[in-house]
């Protein structure tokens, strides 16, 4: 983030000869079903966004869709570049500013009618269009997401400290786990959905129309023991398509030894105990810290 900053902040750093940016949203919500998944210790919660294939795709495929056809109008004369969560574009800060929603104190972006269930999408154009006004932050005094987050990672209004964020431990960092964040994490084992199911506005949102957003059975209450024991080839077969997939299997074995340790369960041991030999040595550390959890549970 810190290398990318002058250009996150300047779509024309990235694509010279901009003059308007086009925000889309998509509706991901599977249903309040998912939910008791977080109160199953048998089983591990993924985040909602994640139940399915990969969005990257499809939002990519369908951005492309819609400049072919500006394209179509103009005689090829407009050109456009496309951003998925990918390159140094802040999705957030311009969809905000394009009138989708407002920033949540969790960092999210909050549509009053939509709630924060939202996957966003960055389409680029060099021609001037008529914009949309931004809409007024509608949080008022609520602080229900700030409450909710099980490690307290959101230290003020709008102030998330990564370090602290479930869905960043489990996601993007790399090692080690540290310690005294274990136990915090639950059952989770990619992603955590806390603040936004607290969330007000989200509250009697509309489950998602999208057929590429059905959850996947197997996703939604996955047995603990059943995803320690996935071999390699499991795990690809398992996870086809998915956004797990980016994590790799020995960073998602690294999760599931922490849920197993916060599960009570000491049935898990021999589960775990298979993995103190895996090649893995960041896999070997948390299964024994799991195990050493579990037994002293007894």
């Amino acid at each position: 983030m810190a290398r990318d900053a002058a250009r996150r902040t300047d779509p024309g750093a990235i694509f010279p000869g901009v003059r308007s940016v086009v925000v889309v949203s998509m509706n991901y919500y599977p249903g309040e079903h998912h939910r008791e998944c977080l109160q199953d210790p048998a089983a591990g919660y993924i985040a909602n966004y994640a139940l399915h294939e990969d969005y990257h795709p499809l939002i990519t495929s369908k951005l492309t869709q819609l400049l072919q056809y500006i394209r179509s109008l103009t005689n090829g004369k407009v050109q456009g570049k496309i951003y998925v969560d990918t390159g140094p574009v802040s999705e957030k800060a311009l969809a905000v500013m394009a009138g989708v929603g407002w920033m949540g104190k969790h960092s999210l972006l909050i549509g009053q009618d939509t709630g924060s269930w939202l996957l966003l999408g960055v389409l680029l154009l060099d021609a001037e269009l008529d914009f949309d006004e931004p809409v007024r932050d509608q949080c008022g005094d609520c602080v229900a997401c700030m409450k909710a987050c099980p490690t307290q990672a959101i230290l003020s209004p709008y102030v998330v400290d990564a370090r602290r964020c479930i869905s960043y431990l489990l996601g993007e960092l790399k090692g080690a786990i540290p310690v005294e964040m274990r136990p915090l994490i639950g059952n989770r084992v990619f992603g955590c959905d806390d603040c936004q199911w607290a969330c007000p506005y989200n509250k009697g949102t509309a489950v998602s129309t999208e057929t590429s957003f059905v959850p996947r059975k197997e996703l939604t209450f996955p047995r603990l023991i059943a995803l320690m024991e996935m071999g390699a080839g499991d795990f690809k077969g398992f996870f086809y398509k998915n956004p797990v997939l980016r994590i790799k299997r020995g960073r998602f074995l690294r999760n599931v030894a922490v849920a197993l340790g916060n599960s009570g369960d000491h049935w898990a041991v021999p589960a775990l105990e298979k993995r103190l030999s895996d090649p893995d040595i960041t896999i070997r550390e948390h299964v024994e810290w799991a195990i050493n959890r579990l037994l002293k549970a007894q």
